[in-house]
């Protein structure tokens, strides 16, 4: 047997034997106790004379998400609103980044993906009500930022599973819960507020709602709760697409080259993008009781999410032959060059994303007196992305009086690619059309989902419960991809540009400290260009008119876009699944225990469909991209099934007073992302870009065996320290694979999803909260929130919240930090994406007129910190990026 099994069968065996060991003499000390029940369930510190004190708001909620911790068996880390649906952060994932080794990243500026413990959003399992959501994006991950906080009461983070969960998170679940009109009664919550984005210098509205009742003499309930908001914001951002690395620069032209092995820029853009966020989303929740043991839920959600980038971009190219002169630094990077080949580009980058997500379910509870319990939950999920068409990429070579391509410079200042010697820019009477085209993916993703549970409470000394459950579920996930014909997109290249379409200069006068358009740069709208370019006028002045009317004419008259075949399919995944799940419990002395051990079981059979097409030619028209010629597509399907035992064990026990020591050990698995599965091929033909990037429906899942201890000391009710340590040995990892190809003998680098191997995490989380009500008032008001995770090369982070609550005020000074990692090994250009430090203030303050009445305002990313992406060295700039502070004052009132 090799070490690594070894070591996990003595792992089970091990926490097999201190659950069984413990029963004998846990039964035995369990009669004897003149306790209640476990400390781990209602906690020592429940006598403290704290509980004599009604405590509400943020403490409150700090409580409830202790007793949470405490309580539960295996090791879960949660937040809870303090109020109805007011969770601490405008954002569900900003606010669960407060939770140790819990990371973000972000879409323009506001949360979107997490990482946890080092493992990118794939390897968590988000749930809304226990229930798998749906996502629009292109794989599993799923976006934080399509549910607005404030529909959400409380979110649990489990980092360590029980055969109860459904599988699919080697990082963690995500479980996002929302209020229930049993749980709240009557109930009517009305917030709004005014949004002020400083870059946009727009005020934008925000508004939310809830109301529950109950009627039927408490037997039927509803509750329903919306959330708007119409955000005006806008970014700033350098960016490089990457790097190319080992190129060699030639000078003089004398076939001996100056420099070898050097990494250059080929493509820099300059972007303004003004941008609107408009989010609108429901939910209503019925309840009946239908039997004093039987009760049915049901849960309806929607959420529409519109982000309308309109991207106004600045942009040069160029390669290796194209550089006069140049200096390089001691890394082998070039900081500074001559010559250039393009001349002063813009474009209008137009980049929506047009998300919708729907969830119906129902849910039955039978829960009666005996032993016996039970519930049925049936479900179906949606959600859509319709970009296909609606993003623009529409170009123009400035042509600027005064440019000459040997003369322009290009210097690194702090790092950050700067250009001169670009001629009068401003001066749009050269200005000719180059590259055009509509494109874009749209994405469906439908899961239909049942779920069950039969619950058995025994009385058999430590044996607490067995449970078992059934689970099924039917995940479909489609991609279409759409764009302008080939014919089309290169077609009026070299037209002039009418000036009646360039509207006012971008506002790029202080471009994130650079000096390159102290006038801005000028632009226009995509959609204006379109328009003119089915005029007669625009037709005419094309190399061949009649080729080009008919173009048009094979397009319907238009330059709407077409399905590209080969980079469209679809991947279903099935999967049926259960488990049985012991859980134990009792008293060694005056010391509690208690446990589960279970079982699942999972089977997954998929297909993936897509059509195959073959490349039969690369043409190049005169100063164009070239247009890739594809044999007619034939449908492809293939399908492939696995399966997998999953077991896992938790176990817990009361040190001394209020010191907990917990452990687990379990096998998890993370299915292969579902876009990886998908039989496409997307081609890039470009000379300096040639790229081919295919799908692999033959990926298998991602195993992991999980490892972990957590020692935690809980102070009181509302304070606690911890300290935890995890281990997670994974095995068919996947990851992008860049390789060299020829076609028609030119040569492509070809990127694919492959499992490549193993590989083992280990890190260490520290973690805390107090809060100071022994100090002498009004000190008895503060509190303080920390932790720091250790996760090597993924990323080390760091949350430090300090807040004050006292009588009617409420405030909270928030600080979250993320050192630097590398983000993948094969990114752009094929070479690595390094993420740089990042740490962002968030700050707010509450005040309550009365008891219904509070106002309160918020500021985020208080000191403007930007996000910095690069390759290997901090001067290889990728993308630097911010979308500036954004400050909000607003009204609650609770009834």
């Amino acid at each position: 047997m090799k070490a690594p099994e070894r070591f996990r069968l003595i792992g089970m065996t091990a926490m097999a034997t201190i659950l069984i060991a413990a029963a004998p003499a846990g039964a035995q000390a369990l009669e004897d106790s003149q306790s209640n029940g476990p400390a781990a369930q209602t906690g020592d510190a429940a006598s403290q004379s704290e509980d004599d004190i009604v405590v509400t708001g943020l403490r409150e909620s700090l409580r409830r998400a202790t007793d949470i911790k405490r309580s539960a068996d295996n090791i879960v880390d949660s937040i809870v609103a303090d109020d109805i649906g007011k969770l601490p952060d405008q954002n569900i994932a900003e606010a669960i980044q407060r939770i140790p080794g819990v990371t973000i990243s972000r879409d323009n500026g506001e949360g979107q993906f997490i990482t946890v413990r080092g493992l990118g959003p794939a390897f968590s399992t988000a749930l809304y009500n226990g229930r798998i959501l749906a996502t629009e994006n292109q794989g599993r991950e799923f976006s934080f930022d399509i549910l607005p906080a404030e529909l959400i009461n409380r979110v649990d983070v489990s980092k360590t599973p029980t055969a109860a969960q459904v599988e699919g998170g080697i990082a963690s679940t995500v479980d996002m819960y929302t209020a229930r009109p049993f749980d709240l009664g009557t109930k009517l919550v009305l917030s709004a507020q005014g949004n002020y984005d400083k870059l946009r210098g727009k005020v934008s509205p925000q508004a939310s709602g809830l109301f529950s009742t109950t009627f039927a003499d408490g037997g039927l309930g509803i509750l329903a709760a919306f959330s708007y908001i119409d955000r005006k914001i806008e970014g700033r951002r350098i960016f490089t697409d990457g790097w190319e690395a080992n190129q060699s620069l030639d000078f003089n032209r004398d076939g001996t080259p100056e420099y070898t092995g050097v990494s250059l820029p080929t493509y820099v853009e300059y972007g303004a993008n003004s941008t609107s966020r408009k989010r609108i989303s429901g939910l209503l929740s019925g309840q009946a009781k239908l039997s004093d043991a039987l009760t049915f839920t049901v849960d309806g959600l929607y959420s529409k999410l519109d982000v309308n980038d309109d991207n106004k971009v600045f942009f040069v190219y160029g390669g290796p032959g194209d550089v006069r002169a140049g200096t390089v630094d001691a890394n082998n990077t070039l900081t500074s060059y001559t010559g250039i080949a393009s001349g002063p580009m813009i474009t209008n980058q137009i980049r929506p994303r047009l998300a919708e997500t729907y969830q119906v379910g129902g849910n039955l509870e039978w829960k009666p007196d005996g032993p016996l319990s039970a519930f049925l939950d049936v479900s179906w999920s949606k959600a859509t992305d319709d970009t296909g068409g609606n993003q623009a990429w529409f170009e123009s070579n400035l042509a600027a009086p005064g440019y000459s391509a040997a003369a322009v410079q290009m210097q690194l200042q702090d790092g950050l690619p700067v250009y001169s010697g670009l001629g009068n820019f401003l001066d749009t009477s050269n200005a000719r059309l180059g590259y055009i085209t509509f494109e874009g993916v749209s994405i469906s993703d439908e899961i239909y989902q049942i779920n069950s549970q039969l619950k058995y409470e025994a009385e058999a000394g430590p044996l607490r419960r067995i449970t078992a459950g059934f689970n099924y579920s039917d995940r479909k996930k489609q991609r279409f991809s759409y764009k302008t014909p080939d014919g089309l997109q290169s077609v009026f290249g070299g037209i002039p540009v009418p000036q009646s379409v360039f509207g006012e200069p971008a506002d790029a006068s202080d471009f994130l400290g650079i000096d390159m358009f102290p006038s801005g740069f000028p632009a226009y709208s995509a959609r204006e260009i379109a328009a003119y370019l089915l005029t007669d006028a625009a037709i005419a002045a094309t190399a061949n008119p009649t080729a080009t009317r008919a173009a048009l004419a094979a397009n319907g008259g238009s330059l709407d876009v077409a399905l590209i075949p080969s980079n469209s399919g679809s991947a279903q995944e099935r999967t049926i699944g259960g488990f049985l799940q012991a859980s134990l419990g009792g008293s060694l002395g005056a010391r509690n225990w208690s446990g589960n051990i279970g079982l699942r079981y999972t089977r997954t059979d998929v297909t993936s469909r897509g059509f195959g097409q073959e490349i039969l030619s690369i043409t190049t028209p005169p100063g164009l991209d070239p247009i890739v010629n594809l044999s007619a597509p034939q449908p492809l399907t293939e399908k492939g099934s696995y399966s997998e035992w999953l077991p896992s064990a938790n176990f817990k026990i009361d040190v001394v007073r209020n010191l907990v020591f917990q452990a687990a050990v379990a096998k998890t698995l993370t299915r292969a992302t579902l876009s990886d599965l998908l039989l496409i091929r997307n081609i890039n033909p470009r000379p300096r870009e040639r790229a081919i990037t295919d799908g692999n429906p033959d990926l298998q899942p991602m195993v992991g065996w999980n490892y972990d201890a957590a020692l935690t000391w809980y102070i009181d009710r509302s304070s606690y320290l911890s300290v935890a340590v995890f281990q997670k040995d994974l095995k068919n990892l996947s990851e992008s694979v860049t390789t060299t190809i020829q076609v028609l003998g030119l040569d492509f680098r070809r990127t694919r999803p492959e499992n490549v191997g193993d590989d083992r995490i280990r890190g260490l989380e520290l973690s805390g909260q107090y809060t100071f009500t022994g100090l002498p008032a009004p000190f008895d008001g503060l509190g303080l929130q920390g932790n720091v995770s250790f996760v090597g090369d993924e990323g080390n982070t760091y949350n430090v919240v300090g807040f004050y609550e006292k009588g009617p005020l409420q405030m909270r000074l928030a600080y979250n930090h993320r050192e630097a990692y590398e983000q993948t090994a094969q990114g752009n250009r094929g070479q690595p994406v390094n993420v740089a430090a990042y740490g962002i203030w968030d700050a707010s303050i509450n005040f309550a007129l009365n008891d219904r009445l509070t106002l309160f305002a918020q500021g985020l990313n208080l000191f403007n910190e930007k996000t910095f992406l690069y390759s290997v060295f901090e001067e290889r700039t990728i993308s630097y990026e911010t979308y500036g502070p954004r400050y909000a004052l607003g009204v609650r009132v609770n009834f």
